[in-house]
């Protein structure tokens, strides 16, 4: 079952509004970028709106049609609030699962012996991708709101504060990982839950979904263009703080 289905000459577009709305989740966001993440926002949720109608008119065989029978049966949210989930369903997936297909793919290609062996042992290709997701995650941050005090290393955490904490410097922690800044698609030390999902109860809902799309297309990439190399300056995330965007990759 697929989440939903966008039309072919909607793609560009589509994705133009995902990525622009996905802006606001940073904290480098300037006030001049304001007006344009609210019009794509408002955009993208006319869009959303519109798809909603259709499928509520001619059912599909997928999440969306799914979600939209379930929740109006449920009665338990407004036709509002069924809009807003779904719509931070395609944010939350969109643009992080587009971007790290992107870097994993740059950080093989710059680790040339690495991509040569996911090409010849298709086994290798879940290592690759937890290994990229940890070396450069989507989810450079998580916050959270303190609600009691903590004592953490002689130091008090206040409730009542708002705090973040950084996924980044958790991966590339010494004290878990060995040669944490060294990327190893090889390495035996990965965690059995993987950071960059969160974790508790505010776990990312789509780790299972994200985690094939990545492992499918990186099977794909590896076994239909082994030949390819990196043109220019490779795929990079950027930011440190929420949500990361990822530099275009070119290869030839």
């Amino acid at each position: 079952m697929v989440i939903f289905s966008v039309c072919l000459e909607d793609i560009s577009f589509f994705t133009e509004l995902v990525y622009s709305t996905t802006r606001v989740f940073s904290f480098r966001v300037t006030a001049e970028e304001i007006p344009e993440i609210e019009s794509s926002a408002s955009q993208l949720m006319d869009y959303t709106e519109r798809l909603a109608s259709a499928r509520r008119a001619a059912p599909r065989d997928d999440f969306l049609s799914t979600y939209l029978v379930a929740a109006d049966q449920a009665g338990e949210m407004s036709p509002l609030e069924i809009l807003i989930q779904f719509l931070f369903v395609i944010v939350a997936g969109s643009d992080t699962t587009r971007g790290a297909l992107a870097v994993q793919t740059a950080q093989l290609l710059q680790h040339r012996e690495q991509w040569e062996a996911v090409c010849r042992v298709s086994r290798l290709v879940p290592g690759a991708v937890a290994e990229a997701l940890r070396f450069e995650p989507s989810l450079a941050s998580v916050s959270r709101f303190v609600l009691e005090d903590i004592e953490l290393d002689g130091y008090v955490l206040n409730a009542g504060h708002f705090m973040t904490l950084s996924t980044m410097a958790a991966m590339r922690d010494e004290k878990v990982f060995e040669a944490p800044d060294t990327f190893d698609i090889f390495r035996t030390d990965r965690q059995r839950w993987h950071l960059v999902f969160g974790g508790g109860a505010h776990r990312c809902l789509g780790e299972a979904l994200a985690k094939t799309e990545l492992e499918e297309g990186l099977a794909a990439l590896t076994a239909r263009i082994p030949p390819r190399r990196a043109a220019g300056n490779p795929g990079t995330r950027l930011g440190t703080s929420r949500w990361r965007h990822a530099r275009a990759l070119v290869d030839r």
